[in-house]
């Protein structure tokens, strides 16, 4: 027996550190989390627990495929890999030499975060092609676009400083499913003194664990914000120092905000005047505070506004400066491996095409028309919102469209050529977090099965297919990892590829002791921006706004919510035979006087429909869901609740809207009641 350093390159923020079991015959056994790892800590969740046999699952790519069927029905003949990597440069050369690079999208999601072999490592063969350039719209742009126009960059204090925080904001984030390794550093921080408050319309298993927990209407969260504000202010528990030497636009920003009483707040927000007065008062009386921004209050309409506002609470009381004060957020952008590695030299990308809005980009009438589409590490027939709409869109037998991925997934059934890829323990890999400040060193633990590629290989003979001698696309995966640790601030530090092959992690060399914003915001004015000019000049505002969406009420109509999944990770996993063991129909969660009202009881099936579609679920009962609310996981296949999202954009960055999308509720016909598997302990 022996034991391979290695890492998840799943989109968690987590980004754990693991160890690969291998027996005498080479054959990988085991996968548990490193338990030298300082954020690990020896423990994965229960959605990559069983990674050997989700790769040993009967779903899994073993070989090329051409389609020899209609787009959609999934009917494929195997191919070999010289084909295959044929069929597409030459389709690729033909499209560049005609329509220019332009029409080509490399659509990549975050199914692998990796450098070496994930979303971080496609740029340079691109570059080359002169490809489209594509807008990763599907996770945060809208949070980081706001809290540029506060801050001047988007970014975490270390989360690990929550530990001397003395009152912990977790603001849309579930975090005991989608981040559950910092969680410990949080109940460190309860047990210093510090009070921990969730914002989170749903009444999740880690708001339940909190000491407050305000269910605001979804889309509210701005208004809660300036409200919070306001109230500080008024307690005169905001800090004239810091405002005065490190912020700007402040008396504009309290004059704007006179008006959001705790009584107007809850009015907009429903809940409790008092809920609001007590999050309050345990912020003005209980510092430093930290509030955990999650994807879950930006995936509105208004989603950059709200982290907007948001960053206005740590500012108003000065907690930015300090220890353990702040926001908790990402932390990837600290990730700064050798600048050359994207090689824009090799050329430019004449246009940008948002993630989010596949249907509309692969409109064939535009004036520069997609012809052919590349998706690597993303799934948009379960991922990407208007799933009827995306089906549409990649039904043109004028696109051709490629799709490389690990298992037989619903968007592999509109390919014309199907590659397989390797799974992480089969290849090598560089990858971050968005959670803590370690790079962590993934060795192939065993060989990939059948004719399985890891995707830089996959690069590597795509390259040379298409003509391109330039050295640096040819680049072995070891001289990748070289590349990408030339930076001085890991050789200064004595990281290099050696050093994280003996340990399999390393923390950030500029990380410690680390405060982004200490010495100045890299704002215009450098200082924190309650009133910001950018804001204005996009339209929200010199200083951050609240504007109210309508919505109806009444009998069977409910505002959507889509979290989390406590069993796979987005639609990660979520076909395999041992997930599907597990989950069954997705749940919808609703309140019991709701149901009652639409005589809806615990078990039924109903239809969830909407202007864009429908998709069936199952109800569960939930007594501390908060009235008008259905709420359900993510990532479901053959069944998501994408089917009833309509594209659309956020008030900044172009993120997209998954949250408060108005449903209708109704029972199926022929009901038959059923059980569900709701959110659970990891």
């Amino acid at each position: 027996m022996r034991d391979i350093p290695g890492a998840c390159p799943l989109d968690c923020p987590d980004g754990c550190s693991w160890v690969v079991t291998i027996d005498d015959d080479g054959k990988a056994v085991r996968v548990r989390g490193n338990p030298d790892h300082p954020f690990t800590r020896g423990g994965l969740c229960k959605k990559v627990n069983p990674w050997l046999e989700h790769a040993a699952d009967p779903s899994r790519l073993l070989q090329p495929l051409r389609r020899i069927g209609p787009k959609g029905a999934a009917r494929f003949e195997p191919i070999g890999w010289d084909e295959a990597i044929g069929t597409i440069a030459e389709r690729f050369s033909d499209i560049v030499d005609t329509s220019g690079g332009g029409a080509i999208w490399p659509f990549y999601g975050t199914g692998s975060m990796g450098y070496v072999q994930g979303a971080n490592s496609t740029q340079a063969l691109w570059n080359r092609m002169g490809a489209a350039a594509h807008h990763l719209s599907i996770c945060s742009p809208a949070g980081h676009a706001g809290l540029r126009l506060t801050m001047g960059i988007s970014v975490s204090l270390d989360p690990e400083q929550v530990v001397d925080a003395r009152t912990v904001v977790i603001w849309g984030s579930i975090t005991l499913v989608a981040n559950q390794h910092w969680w410990p550093y949080v109940e460190t921080a309860r047990r210093n003194g510090a009070r921990l408050v969730v914002v989170d319309p749903v009444a999740t298993r880690t708001a339940k664990r909190a000491d407050l927990h305000l269910a605001i209407r979804p889309g509210t969260d701005t208004a809660l914000a300036l409200a919070v504000c306001n109230g500080l202010i008024e307690r005169e528990a905001h800090d004239p120092h810091f405002i005065g030497h490190r912020t700007t636009g402040f008396d504009q920003f309290a004059e704007s905000i006179r008006g959001w009483t705790t009584d107007r707040a809850a009015d907009v927000c429903d809940i409790g005047a008092a809920q609001i007065e007590e999050l309050i008062d345990t912020i003005a009386a209980n510092a430093p505070l930290a509030i955990k921004i999650g994807q879950g209050m930006q995936r509105h309409h208004g989603g950059g506004q709200a982290a907007r506002a948001i960053s206005c609470i740590p500012a108003v009381i000065g907690a930015f400066d300090q220890p353990g004060g702040g926001l908790v957020y990402s932390t990837s952008r600290y990730y700064q491996f050798n600048p050359a590695y994207h090689h824009t030299e090799l050329g430019t990308r004449p246009r940008t095409l948002t993630m989010t809005l596949l249907a509309e980009e692969l409109d064939p009438h535009r004036a520069q028309p997609v012809e052919a589409l590349f998706v690597v590490a993303a799934n948009p027939m379960v991922s990407n919102p208007d799933t009827a709409a995306v089906a549409k869109a990649l039904s043109r037998e004028d696109l051709f469209t490629v799709v490389v991925d690990v298992f037989d997934t619903e968007t592999v059934a509109y390919a014309d050529i199907v590659l397989p890829a390797a799974m992480q323990h089969e290849q090598l890999e560089l990858n971050n977090s968005f959670a803590h400040f370690y790079a962590n060193l993934n060795l192939p633990a065993v060989e990939p099965p059948g004719q399985c590629l890891p995707f830089s290989e996959i690069r590597r003979r795509l390259a040379a297919a298409m003509g391109y001698d330039e050295p640096v696309l040819h680049l072995s995966d070891d001289e990748l990892l070289d590349e990408l640790l030339d930076h001085q601030p890991f050789a200064e530090a004595g990281i290099d590829a050696q050093s994280l092959r003996s340990t399999g992690w390393a923390r950030l060399p500029y990380a410690t002791p680390w405060a982004p914003t200490r010495q100045r915001f890299p704002t215009p004015s450098g200082r924190f921006e309650f009133a910001s000019t950018a804001a204005a000049n996009q339209g929200l505002g010199l200083v951050p706004e609240f504007e109210p969406t309508q919505w109806t009420t009444g009998a069977g109509e409910y505002q959507l919510i889509a979290a989390a999944s406590d069993w796979h990770l987005n639609s990660t996993f979520a076909g395999t035979q041992k997930t599907r063991s597990k989950t069954g129909t997705p749940p919808l969660r609703l309140n019991g006087e709701d149901a009652a009202r639409d005589g809806l009881v615990d078990g039924d099936r109903v239809v969830v429909e909407s202007a864009a579609g429908t998709f069936d679920a199952v109800v569960a009962i939930d007594a501390s869901s908060r009235p008008g609310l259905a709420s359900t996981d993510k990532g479901w296949w053959r069944q998501g609740v994408n089917n009833v999202m309509g594209e659309a954009r956020t008030d900044v960055g172009d993120g997209p809207v998954y949250h408060g999308v108005q449903v209708s509720v109704r029972l199926k016909s022929s009901n038959t009641s059923a059980s569900v598997v709701g959110e659970k302990s990891t």
